[in-house]
């Protein structure tokens, strides 16, 4: 019996997101890979999902470079191609660009994909429906100072299609918004998002979504900014209560935006909302995909299931097995710990780490070489997964862990190495 063929395309670790075996025992997969699929510590993985494809190709710049549609055209020839799996959020929009181009029908279409991707269109669908920030998209400098002017400063400057806070910077003033217009391009390489600034502690609203509804819902709170990788702060997390009022307010916020933006066909999502002291809720941005640093984690310690692999398996119209296999309840309470890369050369960390409450370690780190800081919310060196006793007070995790981090890290100015 012949084997539907689904199409990988993916830059991500083989090793984490061993996305090829997932799919290689029921489908022939063709595999375009790129960026972090390989490297001197995981290519073990990629050898293993090269041997697992039908065929596979490289392609340096996966979403960028042509010859992707180009081969993808030769293999729907080749075996008709019934499936795009892509789990990197750069790429959903090129992935949905493929299925219209090969007739796929799995998966999310264009105008999901841009919904949940173009923030402009994403705020433009909500609007109605969930408190969103008022905005103005800029294609240069003259249109970023009008925005900022018109909306009032403190104001958000951030990609249409960013991700991970990286180039997000708040202008909080007069003399910050004109130091950020010297130093970018009147005509600018990208069009910008300029938005009010909304006050108020942000939370991270994770799960399962198919046919515009919401399953596995965990709903944590950032401790602390998402652009506090700008100073090197660490940036963590922690799962509220079930019981907490802000697991009602913001599951019940979640499933409105679903409900409003156009069906993915099928996916996890990440979304993030301000709360503010009098209880209002204000939505941030939402993607169509899992969430970074130690979101993953988290959300297969509560729900027992890898919301990864979840994504790859939906993709391919396999929603049915993967929702019936959800708990009721998360199992527990769960955070992460992330330690931005600071400026300096990083030297040695520990290979593990034994405080009480740590479920998972791991050194994202490269050691011996210079690191010129962080460039987003999830680039660090260290990254904690930590369970948390009932409605125990996760403040008192983290400050152990901030110790711990500084206590055992051996990080040396460049010059000095």
């Amino acid at each position: 019996m012949s084997r539907d063929t689904v199409l990988v395309l993916t830059g991500f670790d083989l090793g984490a997101l061993p996305v090829v075996r997932w799919l290689a025992d029921r489908f022939r997969v063709v595999l375009i890979a790129s960026r972090n699929a390989t490297n001197q510590k995981n290519y073990p993985a990629f050898v293993e999902s090269a041997a697992l494809a039908e065929e596979w190709i490289w392609v340096d710049d996966l979403f960028g470079d042509w010859t992707t549609v180009r081969q993808a055209e030769l293999w729907h020839e080749r075996y008709g191609v019934r499936h795009v799996v892509c789990l990197d959020e750069r790429g959903l929009i090129v992935a949905a660009r493929l299925r219209g181009l090969l007739g796929v029908t799995t998966g999310q279409d264009l105008p999901s994909a841009e919904a949940f991707r173009l923030k402009n269109r994403m705020y433009e669908l909500l609007e109605g429906a969930v408190d969103v920030p008022s905005f103005a998209v800029a294609a240069d400098g003259f249109d970023v100072r009008e925005a900022a002017r018109r909306l009032g400063t403190p104001v958000v400057v951030k990609p249409v299609d960013g991700a991970g806070s990286k180039d997000t910077v708040v202008l909080r003033d007069e003399a910050a918004l004109d130091d950020w217009l010297g130093t970018h391009p009147v005509t600018l390489d990208a069009p910008v998002l300029v938005q009010e600034f909304a006050a108020g502690d942000m939370y991270h609203v994770d799960g399962l979504t198919t046919g515009n509804e919401a399953y596995g819902v965990t709903v944590s709170r950032y401790g602390g900014s998402t652009l506090g990788y700008q100073e090197a702060r660490p940036l963590t997390s922690a799962m509220v209560p079930l019981s907490a009022p802000a697991h009602g307010l913001l599951t019940e916020a979640v499933r409105t935006v679903l409900a409003t933006l156009p069906d993915t066909g099928g996916s996890p999502f990440h979304a993030e909302f301000f709360l503010e002291e009098n209880g209002h809720v204000r939505f941030c941005e939402i993607a169509a995909r899992g969430g970074g640093a130690g979101v993953g984690p988290c959300w297969k310690l509560a729900h027992g299931a890898d919301m990864f692999r979840a994504h790859a398996l939906m993709q391919c119209g396999l929603a049915g097995e993967v929702l019936p296999e959800l708990p009721a309840q998360p199992a527990g309470r769960y955070g992460w710990y992330l330690e931005s890369s600071p400026e300096g050369r990083l030297l040695g960390l520990p290979d593990r780490c034994d405080l009480p409450g740590v479920l998972e370690y791991n050194v994202t780190g490269r050691m011996g070489q210079p690191h010129g800081g962080a460039t987003s919310s999830i680039d660090a060196i260290q990254q904690f997964v930590v369970g948390f006793q009932g409605d125990e007070d996760e403040r008192k995790t983290f400050d152990e862990l901030s110790r711990w981090c500084a206590q055992h890290r051996l990080l040396v100015p460049v010059s000095a190495a």
